[in-house]
């Protein structure tokens, strides 16, 4: 419900946007690739301290519109059990855009994972294989065995 509304949450003369479409898992909701953050999201109102000097009702008109009408701002995904696919679009994007290693354990957990799927998408489903992809699995294998003993 509310939790997953995409709606500016307002204070005085604070602006912040509620933006759910960021971590839908943490609502037991399937993840889908968030939606680009427009410019007004990116204004933040802040109050400046003097008492009286603005009208915020005024001034936040449209914010206050957009929050009176967050149900229609729901964002409606299936429930989610179970565990993300390597494969799934969200993760695809989450690759090529996060920096996912923080520490050296993290980095070598996460070349192997990335080197054995590999393999795996490139052995799954073949008959035959090449010379180019039996060469790829033996760098890439010497790979994983150094990550393994680094």
């Amino acid at each position: 419900g509310q939790w997953c509304t995409r709606v500016p949450l307002i204070c005085l003369g604070t602006v912040e946007w509620h933006l759910p479409d960021r971590c839908l898992l943490q609502f037991g909701r399937e993840q889908c690739i968030p939606l680009e953050v427009s410019e007004s999201q990116r204004a933040f109102y802040h109050r400046d301290g003097r008492q009286g000097t603005h009208d915020w009702p005024t001034k936040l008109a449209a914010m206050i519109a957009i929050w009176e009408n967050r149900q229609l701002q729901e964002i409606v995904t299936p429930t989610y059990v179970g565990r993300m696919g390597y494969h799934d679009p969200y993760m695809d994007r989450y690759r090529q855009t996060s920096v996912r290693y923080v520490t050296p354990e993290g980095a070598t957990d996460g070349a192997l994972a990335d080197g054995i799927e590999r393999i795996k998408d490139l052995t799954h489903g073949k008959h035959e294989m090449g010379s180019e992809d039996v060469s790829f699995i033996r760098r890439m294998t010497n790979s994983l065995l150094g990550c393994i003993r680094a």
